[in-house]
């Protein structure tokens, strides 16, 4: 199968699952399209820690830091349009990126990686096999309030998991809380910070080599933050 019957089965697929209607069973699925939108992803990430406690959350923590990285460049180095909707009502409203954000594009399905990205790190902390799952719950979401198409959170989902499985042969292991375990996630989230800021800034204008600089500095620092 060629790209172009590939993206046309993708786009047939989509309007399809976007045309039809579960009604009142919307209320099921909605919170999956939100739960790790930039709107959510605070609150679903403070529910996971209460669940299964701090050194899993800490991993899931230092993935998301390069999922979100990664799905940036991603989005903006393909630029697939989100999908053309099919006129349906719906019970619920999802958020989706306006074209001119830096997050805008489809492809990958941003909300799907974070999302597998969480469930994965968790799995893979033993906290269970199901936690596999919620990224796809999250992804279904994602397609059928409007948002993407079905490969943007297939895509999403295999960026998440295999991201995470980086984060948890990088990540040092800590037995108990310190004080340690918090400086490494400042560390993350100072580069996490300078790069994401750094790749907005590219999209919007001309790259200076400055901007190369400190975006290179924030990687170093999310490279950094896991041995510590």
């Amino acid at each position: 199968m060629s790209i172009s019957q590939l993206l046309q089965w993708d786009v047939y697929w989509t309007r399809k699952a976007q045309s039809m209607s579960l009604g009142y069973l919307e209320v099921l699925i909605y919170p999956g399209s939100l739960a790790f939108s930039w709107e959510g992803v605070g609150f679903s990430l403070a529910l996971c820690g209460l669940l299964c406690g701090f050194q899993p959350l800490r991993m899931a923590l230092f993935a998301l830091c390069y999922g979100q990285l990664l799905n940036r460049v991603l989005k903006m180095s393909i630029q697939r349009s989100r999908p053309d909707t099919p006129e349906v009502k719906r019970l619920f409203k999802t958020i989706i990126p306006k074209d001119s954000h830096a997050d805008g594009a489809a492809f990958p399905s941003g909300d799907t990686m974070a999302g597998s990205v969480t469930g994965a790190s968790l799995a893979l902390a033993g906290c269970g096999w199901a936690w596999w799952l919620l990224g796809l719950y999250v992804g279904f979401g994602r397609v059928y309030f409007l948002a993407h198409h079905w490969l943007d959170i297939f895509a999403g989902y295999a960026e998440g998991c295999t991201v995470s499985f980086i984060a948890f042969k990088m990540i040092r292991m800590h037995h108990a809380f310190d004080l340690q375990q918090l400086g490494g996630l400042l560390v993350a989230a100072l580069g996490f910070g300078l790069a994401m800021k750094l790749t907005k800034r590219l999209h919007s204008g001309p790259a200076k080599a400055s901007h190369l600089f400190l975006l290179a500095a924030g990687i170093a620092l999310m490279i950094l933050a896991p041995t510590i």
